[in-house]
């Protein structure tokens, strides 16, 4: 959180956004989750990743984290896909994103997808 100077009106206002250590942590986790995955059936890896992002996103979901969100989100993605072809044993690893698009990830597998960003509601209506 900080006090950021506002280009148009020349005011200040309140920067909340996730530091990069808070991104490195999570990503770590999701590292973590994946490298001890073995031979465990994507669909449950997937629930333990869920559960990560579901408290890590809640927890930053008010203010200004989008590019954070975008950040995590596409390298939990990139991992998920990265294990899937190491499963099947491909040998061109770099086409993980057509074999397993979008709608694998977070429609079949059941990835988390609520990446929402709620602003922030003032002091006035809380009186």
């Amino acid at each position: 959180m900080r006090r950021v100077l506002n280009r148009n009106k020349n005011r200040h206002f309140v920067l909340i956004s996730p530091k990069k250590t808070a991104c490195t942590k999570v990503k770590a986790k999701i590292r973590e989750l994946i490298r001890h995955a073995g031979a465990k059936p994507a669909q449950d890896l997937v629930k333990q990743i869920n559960t990560v992002l579901t408290g890590w996103v809640n927890y930053f979901r008010v203010g200004n984290s989008s590019r954070a969100f975008s950040q995590v989100r596409d390298y939990t993605e990139m991992k998920v896909r990265t294990l899937l072809t190491r499963r099947k044993r491909r040998q061109k690893r770099s086409i993980g994103w057509q074999r397993w698009s979008n709608e694998y990830l977070y429609g079949v597998l059941g990835l988390y997808w609520d990446w929402k960003v709620l602003p922030l509601k003032s002091a006035e209506s809380f009186r």
